[in-house]
């Protein structure tokens, strides 16, 4: 029993986690600043972590749009998610707009 408690509390903490943390060559701070290059996703800021624009090199397409995301590690919390979070954090992001320079 403590066992599952143990394994559901570490997966919640890393699902919760922003994926900066999760990224041994990526700091928060970087993570949070805008990156240079041409953003060509349907978002600007991370469909993971709301707070960081999205890294130009770090893409995926979904339902024939480019996602955009701010570092590598949030990739596989985007596959892990239903289409339906999918949607969600997708509009969340897009609702989020632009960062200012």
């Amino acid at each position: 029993m403590r066992l599952t408690i143990s394994a559901v509390a570490l997966v919640a903490s890393l699902a919760l986690s922003a994926c900066s943390k999760n990224s041994a060559d990526e700091s928060e701070a970087v993570c949070k600043e805008v990156k240079p290059g041409v953003v060509t996703s349907v978002n600007a800021y991370c469909a993971i972590v709301l707070d960081d624009p999205v890294n130009p090199e770090v893409f995926t397409d979904y339902k024939g749009q480019r996602v955009g995301f701010c570092c590598k590690g949030c990739l596989p919390k985007w596959e892990a998610m239903t289409d339906a979070q999918k949607d969600a954090a997708l509009a969340k992001a897009i609702a989020k707009g632009k960062p200012k320079p």
